[in-house]
């Protein structure tokens, strides 16, 4: 199970990543270029690379947590096996939960932001889609790491196999 979870993180976080990554560079260097040799930059160029930049994150976070590149503290780690399992355990559980009540809360927000019409500062893009996107990959992420509590539960390895 947990291969198939790496498959999917790791496509969508290379694929959807890397195109709206190569997109926001696009973006940026054209604006930087155009603003410095013709004085005439992208209308809304800024916003357009921070909307991509949303894309970039919420694509990244589940590969980002599931290849071990987010910082890791291990408090326990001379407690012994057994007690370390249980401890990772524990601590994946209260991140699940906490990430379920951020994408919960990312989403409301973004339907409110499409009510109250919180956009863009130039090109009035509502914000409301972009929390929907950051909500979907925060729950990617929590279901990352329910399928690793399941793993440890069984006893089983929850290592990285990926590239």
């Amino acid at each position: 199970m947990i291969d198939r979870v790496d498959r999917v993180v790791r496509f969508i976080a290379l694929w959807f990543g890397g195109i709206f990554l190569l997109a926001m560079t696009l973006i940026t260097v054209i604006d930087v270029t155009m603003r410095s040799a013709f004085n005439s930059p992208i209308l809304g160029g800024r916003d357009i690379a921070q909307f991509f930049l949303i894309f970039v994150v919420a694509a990244s976070i589940a590969y980002s947590g599931r290849s071990g590149g987010q910082v890791v503290v291990e408090l326990f780690g001379a407690a012994g096996d057994k007690i370390t399992r249980w401890t990772d355990i524990a601590m994946k559980l209260i991140g699940f939960v906490m990430l379920l009540v951020l994408s919960w809360h990312l989403s409301v927000s973004g339907l409110e932001a499409l009510e109250f019409g919180e956009a863009s500062g130039t090109l009035q893009i509502s914000y409301g889609p972009f929390m929907h996107i950051s909500a979907i990959g925060i729950l990617l992420y929590a279901i990352v790491l329910l399928v690793e509590i399941f793993q440890l539960m069984r006893g089983r390895s929850i290592e990285y196999n990926g590239d």
